[in-house]
């Protein structure tokens, strides 16, 4: 690893949507505010934020015209899971190669060039169980051992099967969805916004005419095939194929896990949502039409899997653990737990996934 001489946080500063905008500023600059009181607390190095800005010293920018592309949504799909070449390595090199990156969500192509140039770096998501108190996070690192000295954030499968009994007791109580009644082995198909990153393979955006026989095939297996929209993309061709061109399909806009909690529904299809993976709790069986990019384990935080752990890294003692792995100087610190809270991090974030009905039944 580099000597480190500062902290740089930051996420996919290269994404735009199809309007131009750097959609991931606002999840940077979230986890830039969060964290950045323990660390200060923790640690004595600087702290900063790498997010677009659209000015002439903008990194992304810079990052763009050295890949010999333009700014645009169509730039940031090619070079989502595309390892950097010498000229874009070296950028790299040149932005952070005394920092210690800090990450939301970073593109794949970035997080492979951070490997190659043994720059350290901790990148979270937001873990696919949705449904439990609050949110879970996954992290994913390249400082070695760092899986094994975060032990005490970890959340096991376990405590999300027993939270999701919990979930399903909760939501028996709420009276039956119509269109599935009279109906046995109904399927839900999930629907996805149209720049997922998921959806990305071969710097292209999976399309809807790709997977028109196994649209097919899943109607043929079930009576009933409830499509489910997602809210920012209800017009997603995805979602305009299955309804038009198969005859047992209906749309639905009723709550995800209200639809879980429905005996008819046997299956959660979708292209590569993480909503097939949350349906295995609910004892659904999960299918993605597509590979799906991302393992979360609960004790490995390497190679690109993401180690599952509770929504606890604002706190001082997870940054102890991070700063004193990579060895570097700490202050003396007391550990500080928050009292609990529901929903404190889904608040944060300003985005429920659908948990809300646990809100407000």
């Amino acid at each position: 690893m580099t000597s480190i001489k500062r902290i740089v946080v930051t996420g996919d500063f290269l994404r735009l949507n199809a309007n131009g905008d750097a959609s991931q500023s606002v999840n940077i600059k979230w986890l830039y505010h969060l964290i950045r009181p323990a660390l200060q607390r923790v640690g004595a190095l600087p702290i900063s934020v790498l997010v677009a800005t659209g000015d002439e010293r903008c990194f992304a920018r810079q990052y763009y015209e050295i890949s010999g592309l333009p700014p645009s949504l169509d730039s940031w799909v090619k070079l989502f899971n595309v390892h950097p070449d010498t000229r874009a390595l070296a950028a790299i090199h040149d932005r952070l190669h005394d920092a210690l990156v800090i990450a939301f969500e970073l593109p794949e192509g970035i997080r492979s060039a951070l490997d190659s140039l043994e720059i350290p770096y901790v990148d979270f998501t937001v873990h696919p169980a949705r449904f439990l108190d609050d949110l879970l996070f996954g992290v994913r690192s390249n400082v070695p051992g760092l899986g094994e000295v975060l032990s005490e954030f970890v959340v096991f499968d376990e405590e999300i099967s027993l939270a999701a009994g919990l979930a399903m007791a909760t939501l028996a109580k709420l009276p039956h969805v119509a269109p599935v009644a009279g109906f046995e082995n109904v399927a839900l198909f999930a629907g996805q916004t149209t720049d997922d990153k998921v959806l990305i393979r071969n710097g292209k955006l999976l399309e809807s005419n790709e997977f028109l026989d196994q649209f097919s095939a899943l109607c043929q297996s079930h009576s009933k095939v409830l499509v489910k929209p997602h809210p920012y993309a209800k017009d997603n061709p995805m979602v305009v194929a299955l309804t038009r061109l198969f005859h047992n399909t209906e749309l639905i806009s009723t709550n995800f896990y209200h639809l879980l909690a429905q005996e008819p529904i046997t299956h959660v299809y979708s292209i590569t949502s993480s909503t097939s993976i949350e349906a295995a709790y609910f004892d659904k069986r999960g299918v993605h039409l597509a590979h799906y990019p991302y393992a979360f384990s609960d004790h490995n935080a390497s190679g690109g899997h993401y180690l599952t752990i509770r929504p606890a890294f604002f706190l001082p003692q997870f940054w102890g653990k991070v700063l004193g792995q990579l060895a570097l100087p700490t202050r003396s610190y007391k550990p500080v737990e928050l009292g609990a809270e529901r929903s404190r991090m889904r608040k944060s974030m300003r985005n429920f996934w659908g948990a809300d009905i646990f809100e407000t039944i």
